[in-house]
């Protein structure tokens, strides 16, 4: 025997399926947001799988253009030292690096850029603190390529 709804049923049941479709919306809702946050993260993983660059592209770099960095690394370090008597060859640096900048010339790197490797070890046996072992051992190996 099937019951006959009534008002009052009817609208219990209304209330019920409404519920119900509510909180179907939600899982929905709920695993559509989930999806989306994983969604990044599957195609992060299939950009990490791409080839990562190494170390050797640096080592292959331009070797004047490796000078230039490193006399402007140089520059900067007199500058904050404050010292006048590094205000000669800090200028001379920052105006050789312009010029190379300009012509791809560095003739005048190589030059001042010994000078300045000079003056670093000089300052580092003075106070070892204000100058890096790094800073000292890029120049130089950047200088001894010219």
């Amino acid at each position: 025997m099937a019951k006959t709804p009534t008002k009052s049923g009817t609208a219990k049941d209304k209330a019920t399926k409404t519920t119900a479709a509510k909180s179907d919306a939600a899982k929905k809702t709920t695993a559509t947001k989930t999806a989306a946050k994983a969604a990044p993260k599957k195609s992060a993983a299939k950009t990490s799988s791409a080839p990562k660059k190494t170390a050797t592209k640096k080592s292959t770099a331009d070797p004047a253009a490796e000078l230039a960095k490193q006399c402007q690394q140089a520059a900067t370090k007199f500058e904050k030292m404050e010292d006048g008597k590094y205000a000669e060859i800090q200028e001379k640096l920052e105006w050789c690096i312009g010029s190379y900048n300009y012509d791809k010339n560095p003739a005048g790197l190589a030059e001042y850029g010994k000078q300045a490797l000079d003056r670093l070890k000089q300052a580092r046996e003075e106070k070892p603190r204000n100058i890096s072992q790094k800073l000292i051992d890029d120049l130089e190996k950047a200088v001894s390529k010219f």
